[in-house]
């Protein structure tokens, strides 16, 4: 049965994933972003895809329906973030990429999470302890 403290603990840790998201969308407004275009950026960055993420790959790393991941390909197209590139072996295939100015946003919106990150990592080591 769980303890007192281990259900303070649980409830500390929801509340403060709740506030991370809220101020990660927060992040990427400021940056012009909605919260699922930060995330397409880095879905794009983080992939191991040789010639980048497909859309249907950044679909799956999204959990959204092709098409949506498509309209947001599209809509940070546009503001030059995200590029189209065929696959040279199968023309059928489309890779995305970041742009320069894709990079330069992701970057600096990693940043600022990376430094958030570590504020919940003491909420973490608390689980580990088991106190």
């Amino acid at each position: 049965m769980p303890t007192d403290t281990q259900y303070r603990q649980l409830l500390a840790f929801r509340n403060q994933l709740r506030r991370f998201d809220r101020w990660s969308r927060e992040a990427a407004a400021d940056h012009g972003l909605t919260h699922a275009q930060h995330q397409l950026l880095l879905a794009v960055r983080g992939s191991t895809t040789p010639g980048g993420p497909t859309i249907g790959e950044i679909a799956d790393a999204l959990l959204v329906k092709a098409h949506s991941a498509g309209e947001l390909v599209d809509r940070l197209a546009v503001h030059g973030m995200v590029e189209r590139e065929r696959d040279p072996d199968d023309h059928r295939r489309v890779h995305l990429r970041l742009t320069e100015e894709g990079e330069r946003t992701l970057a600096q919106l990693t940043r600022v999470h990376l430094a958030e990150l570590r504020e919940l990592a003491a909420l973490m080591r608390g689980f580990r302890s088991g106190a």
